[in-house]
């Protein structure tokens, strides 16, 4: 295949080509952490951030409830700004290979 070993074909083609269905992933993967830890916190915790809204629900605080919920949102845009620039550092040679075959 290519006249590449076994280690070249790897990494010169197999990684690469799964480089962008990978990042896609991280994408979605952060999002769902941030979901699942602070649905964790919510039932069964007694720190965080989840644990904090939840105590604010039950005395009524709804400051402190909606600072949370601003905070998550802060905290999901940082970290899917973050895989972002990862994801377009990494790719610089992907979205290149799309261009020039476009025109």
């Amino acid at each position: 295949m290519f006249h590449l070993s076994t280690r070249q074909r790897m990494f010169k083609l197999i990684v690469p080509a799964t480089m962008p269905k990978f990042f896609a992933g991280l994408r979605i993967s952060v999002s769902l952490t941030l979901i699942l830890m602070v649905v964790a916190e919510l039932t069964g915790s007694s720190d965080g951030i989840g644990y904090l809204m939840n105590t604010a629900s039950e005395s009524y605080n709804m400051l402190q409830l909606w600072s949370g919920v601003v905070l998550l949102g802060i905290l999901g845009y940082v970290l899917n700004a973050l895989a972002l620039i990862i994801e377009h550092r990494v790719l610089a040679w992907h979205r290149g290979a799309r261009r020039l075959a476009s025109n």
